[in-house]
């Protein structure tokens, strides 16, 4: 996995997750949102990370019962101790809503290892122990204090996975705020960021505007004449 460049890492940071996944819209990607999944804590920092994803299917007792008796290697612990620094966790079990894939001694060893976030489609333990760390975490299950052996077990890693009916390749770019996660193509994450930052400007001039009186037919979306505008207020900023 391709490490991502820090100055976009940086960019990227400093856009919305609303932002980002309009201009994905406007390009065509219009399944690039995870929807149902919540931030275990909203006031985290920004998640920004290349995918390193981790796929699980339905429990096969006897597998799961020789991991435990120690005759079959613990996948699930061998592939999230190799999860580098800076990548984003993706942990995809079909939605397993139910049980949890981590809590706050997984979170804890990842967060000490710098990786950047983790998206889980599975409920989280020790939910309020999990959302004080600094590690943010998406999960589409709440509080899920019954282990993951209990529905699915690990099977592969380094693949696409599908989580929120989301397409999500190894290496594409998470980020994740208080909104939510959106799942950009790793070959436009340049692209989309400058098209971001632009947005985000014209938005920041419009809610100015309809602040200081502006009506908000032809202001919100702008119309040929307050585009004019704006691009006026641009070159004489």
């Amino acid at each position: 996995m391709t490490p991502l460049d820090e100055t976009l890492r940086a960019r990227l940071a400093a856009m919305p997750v609303p932002t980002l996944s309009a201009v994905l819209y406007a390009r065509g990607l219009r399944s690039r949102f995870l929807h149902g999944l919540a931030p275990a804590d909203p006031a985290a920092p920004r998640m920004v990370g290349p995918a390193r994803t981790i796929r699980a299917i339905p429990v096969r007792e006897d597998l799961r019962d020789a991991v435990a008796r120690g005759e079959a290697p613990n996948l699930h612990r061998a592939f999230l101790s190799e999860i580098p620094a800076g990548a984003v966790l993706v942990f995809a079990t079909g939605g397993a809503s139910h049980v949890s894939v981590l809590g706050d001694i997984i979170a804890t060893a990842l967060a000490r290892r710098g990786v950047a976030g983790a998206v889980v489609d599975t409920g989280v333990a020790d939910l309020p122990a999990v959302a004080a760390l600094t590690l943010p975490v998406f999960h589409a299950g709440g509080s899920a204090p019954v282990p993951s052996g209990a529905a699915v077990m690990v099977a592969d890693r380094d693949l696409p996975v599908g989580i929120g009916a989301v397409a999500i390749f190894p290496g594409d770019i998470m980020v994740g705020d208080a909104s939510g996660v959106v799942c950009i193509p790793a070959a436009i994450a340049e692209a989309v960021a400058a098209e971001a930052a632009e947005k985000l400007a014209l938005e920041d001039w419009i809610q100015q505007q309809i602040a200081a009186g502006a009506p908000l037919e032809g202001t919100y979306p702008p119309d040929a004449a307050t585009k004019a505008r704006y691009a006026a207020w641009k070159t004489g900023r």
